[in-house]
């Protein structure tokens, strides 16, 4: 039986990033706000830790099992445990011109099969912290 990093990933957010103006921790009192995207998101038996929500063409949602990536150009899902390699995604940023880290926006996963998956998340505080617990589920999955 898998345990529940759930509390895990939530402390890594916390202690390495933390929320923004668009990225929160999902808790009773945020659910409420985001509850139509949620229970169209997630399965029964998933839990909702963390989700940027810039508009609903844009929103990201880590669960205990899962990360579900919306933006204009792609949709992606990814379970946790197919997590292999997370990236700042350095050309893509370099092409718009941003150079400087603490403006990057940006990651890249890489899964199992060697796929990549571009997520775009809140810049600052909410983008480190993201980025540590994915970095944290690659790690996890590398133990396997």
């Amino acid at each position: 039986m898998k345990k529940d990093k759930s509390s895990i990933l939530v402390s890594i957010f916390k202690r390495k990033g933390g929320e923004g103006q668009y990225t929160k921790i999902l808790n009773d009192s945020i659910d409420k706000k985001y509850s139509d995207l949620l229970s169209s998101q997630l399965t029964n038996n998933e839990k909702g830790l963390l989700i940027y929500y810039l508009d609903s063409s844009h929103w990201f949602i880590l669960t205990d099992l899962r990360v579900i990536n919306n933006n204009d150009m792609y949709f992606n899902i990814i379970e946790n445990i197919n997590i292999k390699k997370v990236s700042l995604a350095i050309e893509e940023e370099f092409k718009d011109g941003v150079r400087n880290k603490k403006d990057f926006t940006r990651l890249l996963i890489t899964d199992h099969e060697n796929q990549n998956h571009l997520l775009e998340l809140e810049k600052g505080s909410p983008y480190e912290g993201i980025y540590q617990v994915l970095h944290f589920l690659a790690n996890q999955t590398a133990r396997i």
